[in-house]
């Protein structure tokens, strides 16, 4: 399994694609009011081929949000930022600070310079050693990001919404249906969630790298983030495109339990976590 920037996104991205909803260790979890959206999400081809949808779950309160995913979860605390990735099928995580998850993404492993006293076996068993790496973005020369604002309306998980199109340097790079209907300033702060996503973004590869940076950057897309929620999201990139579309999004409690980590849960590195399966 390839080791995945997870955003989830601009509320979406992107993204979106984020712990854990599972049983608080001691005693019941307190409940506070939160949201949770359930969503579906498909990944096209350059050629217009549609994936398979795969589901989603969202929870967020309190400036937590909870991403479950068929092999993944993932929780982002933007106010301790902090950010937890929990592979279920492995039963591993890693969790810590924002600015960890980014120095340990960002670091180059190498072979460090063998021993004369080390055997060759020993040199293959050994850890790779750690250097940090730079980011690879020209922050100075990043994109322009315009908005723009069709009159086009669809009804979507029962809202009505409007579209906007996202360029960066006039390519078509977003296309965002949004509902002045929801506000949900109070469990998900815009400013926090943008400054959060552009932290996890500064060590983002690949030609959609720049925008996502700008992006998260752009005041106009700030306000317009302010102004509701988006119930749908289209990413364009050369690999095709990610849609998120929400199919239902509710108020409800939330518990702290659903940010926790299952007890037996074991803690890893980010390298691990994604890296082939322990040989048995």
């Amino acid at each position: 399994m390839a080791l995945k920037h997870v955003v989830v996104g601009v509320v979406f991205g992107v993204v979106f694609g984020v712990v854990f909803g599972m049983i608080a260790l001691l005693g019941a979890s307190a409940a506070h009011a939160g949201w949770v959206i359930e969503e579906s999400n498909i990944t096209t081809r350059p050629k217009g081929e549609p994936g398979p949808a795969e589901p989603a779950t969202t929870r967020i309160s309190q400036g937590r949000m909870r991403i479950t995913q068929p092999s993944t979860i993932t929780v982002q605390d933007q106010v301790k930022q902090r950010f937890t990735i929990f592979v279920t099928d492995r039963n591993t995580y890693w969790s810590g600070t924002v600015d960890e998850y980014v120095a340990e993404i960002g670091a180059d492993r190498h072979p460090a310079k063998p021993s004369a006293n080390v055997t060759k076996k020993e040199q293959k068993n050994a850890a790779p050693a750690k250097r940090p790496r730079k980011s690879p973005l020209d922050v100075a020369n990043l994109p322009k990001i315009t908005i723009r604002k069709f009159d086009e309306h669809a009804k979507i998980a029962g809202y009505d919404t409007t579209l906007y199109q996202i360029d960066s340097n006039g390519k078509r790079f977003q296309e965002i249906w949004m509902t002045d209907a929801i506000n949900m300033k109070d469990d998900l702060d815009p400013k926090r969630y943008n400054e959060y996503q552009l932290k996890l973004s500064a060590m983002m590869r690949g030609a959609a790298a720049p925008s996502f940076n700008a992006l998260y950057r752009s005041p106009e897309y700030l306000t317009l983030m302010q102004s509701g929620f988006p119930l749908k999201t289209t990413v364009y990139h050369i690999a095709g495109s990610y849609t998120r579309e929400v199919r239902s999004i509710t108020k409800a409690d939330v518990s702290d339990g659903d940010f926790e980590l299952p007890s037996t849960a074991q803690q890893t590195s980010l390298n691990d976590l994604f890296g082939p399966p322990p040989s048995k």
